[in-house]
């Protein structure tokens, strides 16, 4: 009769045990995002964060008063975006990050027509969305480009070709300039959404390849 308080008191540990869940992997935190060292460099006095707004969320920097005031803030008017800065009193925004929305399995040219109400230009008409490459831009990056001889025109004046005719910037603001970059992509975690990112001639304080959609 002395054994039954031994398995008494092993009862519990089995029962515990039994509770346990067995082969579900231990959840793991993803570490924040984390700024390139040239952006560390050129933002050294300025304090890097999560930037919600318009269903997404971006990390960037935010800078102290004297330099400026520089950060990126919510626009629910544009809707995404806007670099924010505060000189002599005066606050100026400009657009950094733009939502366009289509659906979840249309092609990204969806956008199209919203691009051209939203970018109007002398030739804004003839301007379609293109793959385009530059230094930083996220893969899958597209650009509203001229086409056909308009695109020859313009690439002979941007290029600084000898004789070449002077031309207005054709596709708008969200189009190619003579400085700067931009350009669009489907949102990789959120289909549903293209983001126009405007990377301007000089690094941005925010960083692009981190946006995604706000938990």
């Amino acid at each position: 009769m002395r054994t039954i308080p031994a398995v008494a008191a092993i009862l519990p540990v089995l029962v515990i045990a039994a509770c346990q869940p067995t082969g579900e992997p231990a959840a793991t935190v993803q570490p924040d995002p984390q700024p390139s060292e040239v952006m560390r460099q050129t933002f050294a006095s300025c304090a890097w964060g999560r930037v919600e707004g318009s269903g997404l969320a971006v990390w960037s920097y935010a800078c102290p008063a004297e330099l400026g005031n520089v950060k990126l803030v919510a626009d629910d008017s544009l809707p995404g975006f806007a670099v924010e800065s505060t000189y002599d009193g005066r606050t100026e925004r400009g657009p950094a990050v733009v939502i366009f929305n289509k659906a979840a399995d249309a092609p990204i040219d969806a956008i199209l027509e919203a691009v051209r109400a939203r970018s109007p230009g002398p030739d804004t008409a003839n301007c379609t969305l293109q793959p385009v490459t530059f230094e930083g831009a996220v893969p899958g990056s597209f650009g509203f480009e001229p086409t056909g001889e308009l695109a020859t025109r313009w690439n002979a004046f941007a290029t600084g070709e000898a004789d070449a005719e002077p031309i207005e910037p054709p596709c708008g603001s969200m189009g190619p300039q003579m400085s700067g970059d931009r350009s669009f992509r489907v949102l990789e975690s959120d289909p549903t959404r293209v983001v126009f990112i405007e990377y301007g001639s000089e690094i941005q304080i925010f960083d692009p390849s981190t946006l995604r959609p706000a938990s």
